[in-house]
C-alpha cells in the first residue's frame, strides 16, 4: 500500500505535523485512560464531621434544590453543618434560606458583600466548626452517596483535597447537549489521572472537600486568579498533599443554556486556565509526569487555537471538490465524524497519508473515550449523545475562539474579573 510521508505542500507538511502533536496529546490520555482500567482505589468507611459551605449570589431558583439533595443524602445529617454565605444578593437568596433553616436547624446564614466566590467561601470556612469542609455551588445537585463518598480518600492523611465527577443535569438545549458530552469526556480524564498518579489535574471545584488544616496551611482561596478552585488545587499538591478526583461521588451542575453565556463561562475557565499555568510554572521541576502533562497541555492548546483556524481554512480548500453537490458532502464530512470514516473507507483507493493517520486517530481516540466515559460514570448513550459525538469537531472550534479570545485579552491585560 502507498504511503505518503510529505507533501510537496510546505503548509500541509506543516499540518501534519501539528496534528502529529495533536495525536500524541490524545495517545498519553489514553494511555492514561486504558492504564486505569486495571487500577482499583479503595478506601474504609470515614465518616467524620464536616462543614459544607454553599457560596450563594442570585441563587434564589437554585438554592432550595442544592439544599434538598443534601438532606437527601445517605450521610448522617447530625454530622453536617450547612453555612450558607450569601454574597449581596439582589434576589430573594437570602429569604429563601432563612426559610429552609426553620425547618432545618443545622443551616446557618452569613451575610457578606458581594465580593466574589472566593472570598465568599472564605467567610464560611471563617464561620465552620468541623476538620473537614464541604464546598458546594449553589447550582449544583448531590447524588445521595455524594456526601458518603467524596470523603472516604480523607481516611488517608496524604489525601489534602478531593473533587468529585461532575455531570450535567437534564440537558434540554442543543448548546446543554453539547456540554454533556464534554463532562462525561473530561471527567474521564480527571478520573484516570487521578487514579494513576493520585493528583486530580483539572480540578473542579463546584463540588470538592477539603481536609480544613491544609486549606489554611495553603492560604485559603485567593480572588485574583479566575479559576479559584484549580489555584488552590496546585497549591495543597504543592504542599505534598494528594488531590484526587473520586470516581464514585455524582454531582450534577446546570450547564450553560446559552452560547452568550458558554462564552462567558469559558472565558473565565482559559482565561484563569492560563493564570495558574503562569502563576505555578515552578510545579514543573516537582517529579510529577501529571503536573508537567498539565502544565504543557495548557501551552499547547492554546498555541493551537492560534494557528488552527487558518491551517483547517487551507485545508478546506487544498482538497475542495468540484461540483454544487460534492462541495456539500465534503463539508458535511469535514466537520463530522463521517470524515474520518470516510477516510478509512478509502484508504484501499488513496492510500495513507500521515495527514490522514494522525487525524483519524486522533477521531478514533476521541470516541472512544467519549463514549466509554458515558459508561464509566454508569450513564447510556441516548441519541441526543449519539448526534452531539457525531458533530462534536465543530463544537471544539467554538471553544478554540473562546480560547484566542481569551489569550488576546490575558496579555492585552483587559480580562476583567467575574463574581459569582
Amino acid at each position: 500500500m502507498n504511503i505518503q510521508y510529505f507533501s510537496h505542500d510546505p503548509v500541509m507538511n506543516f499540518g501534519m505535523v501539528l496534528f502529529f502533536f495533536v495525536f500524541l496529546m490524545l495517545f498519553i490520555i489514553f494511555v492514561v485512560f486504558v492504564i486505569s482500567l486495571f487500577k482499583k482505589v479503595h478506601y474504609r468507611n470515614f465518616k467524620p464531621y464536616i462543614s459544607v459551605i454553599i457560596p450563594a449570589y442570585n441563587e434564589e431558583k437554585n438554592i432550595k434544590k442544592c439544599l434538598k439533595s443534601i438532606f437527601n443524602s445517605r450521610y448522617d445529617l447530625s454530622k453536617l453543618e450547612i453555612i450558607c454565605v450569601d454574597d449581596g444578593s439582589t434576589d430573594k437568596t437570602a429569604e429563601t434560606i432563612l426559610k429552609l433553616s426553620k425547618k432545618h436547624k443545622n443551616i446557618k446564614l452569613i451575610k457578606g458583600k458581594h465580593k466574589g466566590k472566593s472570598e465568599a467561601i472564605n467567610l464560611g470556612v471563617k464561620h465552620s466548626t468541623h476538620d473537614y469542609i464541604l464546598t458546594i455551588d449553589a447550582d449544583t445537585v448531590l447524588d445521595k452517596f455524594f456526601i458518603k463518598e467524596i470523603i472516604r480518600p480523607f481516611s488517608d492523611k496524604k489525601v489534602g483535597a478531593t473533587n468529585a465527577i461532575a455531570l450535567v443535569q437534564k440537558p434540554k438545549r442543543l448548546v446543554e447537549h453539547f456540554q454533556d458530552v464534554e463532562y462525561f469526556f473530561n471527567n474521564l480524564i480527571r478520573n484516570s489521572f487521578s487514579k494513576i498518579f493520585h493528583n486530580g489535574i483539572w480540578f473542579f471545584g463546584a463540588s470538592a472537600c477539603f481536609r480544613k488544616s491544609v486549606l489554611k496551611k495553603a492560604g485559603l482561596f485567593r480572588s485574583n486568579v479566575l479559576t479559584e478552585d484549580m489555584d488552590i488545587a496546585l497549591r495543597i499538591f504543592e504542599l505534598g498533599y494528594e488531590v484526587l478526583t473520586v470516581e464514585t461521588a455524582f454531582s450534577y451542575t446546570e450547564a450553560c443554556s446559552s452560547l452568550k453565556e458558554l462564552f462567558k463561562q469559558r472565558m473565565r475557565w482559559f482565561h484563569g486556565g492560563l493564570q495558574c499555568t503562569f502563576k505555578h510554572n515552578k510545579l514543573f521541576k516537582k517529579n510529577s509526569f501529571a503536573i508537567r502533562y498539565l502544565i504543557v497541555e495548557k501551552y499547547f492548546w492554546a498555541g493551537f487555537s492560534l494557528i488552527v483556524f487558518p491551517l483547517i481554512i487551507y485545508q478546506i480548500f487544498y482538497w475542495m471538490p468540484a461540483g454544487f453537490f460534492s462541495i456539500i458532502s465534503y463539508l458535511f464530512r469535514w466537520f463530522s465524524l463521517f470524515g474520518p470514516i470516510y477516510v478509512l473507507y478509502k484508504i484501499p483507493e488513496w492510500g495513507l497519508s500521515l495527514i490522514n493517520i494522525f487525524g483519524v486517530s486522533s477521531g478514533i481516540i476521541t470516541v472512544i473515550m467519549t463514549i466509554s466515559s458515558i459508561y464509566t460514570f454508569k450513564d447510556k448513550i441516548n441519541i441526543f449523545r449519539i448526534l452531539v459525538i457525531i458533530f462534536y469537531f465543530p463544537y471544539t472550534l467554538f471553544l478554540n475562539l473562546i480560547l484566542i479570545y481569551s489569550i488576546i485579552n490575558y496579555f492585552l491585560n483587559k480580562q476583567k474579573y467575574f463574581l459569582e
